[in-house]
């Protein structure tokens, strides 16, 4: 595995599955807008004015608020799995497929512990969060590729990872600051289109994502699937 070769493979299925990953980020990442848009609702109250009974709820909202760069990456990641997993042939499958096929409860549960755990690994010193990212970036994928439950997936991507840090660290750590950098725009034009800020929240969080979640999920994907083949899962 190459970092450069991960790149390759990555720019070919954009072009080759481009339609299909906008599909399913926009169904995955519509509602998630949503989430985004109350989150930052909850960060304009102003602190004087919140009652003893709201203080959890703000509370909750804003720890949401910090994973939400990541939040809905694991997840997408493991339904794009789905789509790759046969990416040698020609079988495609419909959105419809993938959603009758989506381990969703432990899908979710991956993506929030990643979420939570990479945002408090930043906000400690930094480098934690990025190893904590490293290690565990691959679960989503693997909870789909080989049935795995949620602590299962989570050693898995750490055992495959194992001897291929920098390699992984070099693909996808680029890919997830480019792609935090680059929604800001959107986000700002999704302001600046509608006079609900609300609504411009809603707009510009979803269509950032579905834009570029598919820069971080396909190499993510093609990562295990490489490594997977040269580990295979009954392997510790």
């Amino acid at each position: 595995m190459t970092v450069r070769g991960i790149y390759g493979r990555a720019v070919r299925t954009y072009r080759r599955r481009a339609g299909f990953l906008i599909l399913l980020g926009a169904a995955v990442f519509v509602p998630l807008g949503l989430i985004d848009a109350l989150a930052n609702e909850v960060q304009e109250v102003d602190l004087g004015e919140v009652k003893s009974f709201e203080l959890a709820a703000l509370i909750a909202g804003l720890l949401a608020r910090t994973g939400t760069s990541l939040l809905g990456e694991v997840f997408y990641s493991g339904a794009v799995a789905l789509t790759l997993a046969g990416h040698g042939g020609g079988d495609r499958p419909t959105l419809l497929d993938v959603a009758r096929r989506l381990a969703y409860w432990r899908l979710i549960a991956v993506d929030l512990l990643f979420s939570i755990g990479t945002a408090i690994g930043v906000i400690l010193l930094v480098v934690p969060g990025v190893v904590f990212f490293t290690w565990y970036a691959l679960a989503g994928p693997v909870v789909e590729l080989e049935d795995a439950g949620v602590r299962a997936a989570f050693g898995r991507s750490r055992r495959l990872v194992r001897g291929h840090f920098w390699q992984v660290l070099a693909v996808l750590l680029p890919i997830a600051l480019a792609s935090e950098a680059l929604a800001a725009p959107v986000v700002d034009a999704a302001h600046g289109t509608f006079a609900s800020a609300f609504v411009g929240d809603w707009v510009g969080e979803s269509l950032s994502h579905i834009a570029l979640s598919p820069l971080f999920a396909v190499p993510t994907v093609l990562i295990t699937l490489e490594l997977s083949r040269s580990q295979p899962a009954s392997v510790a």
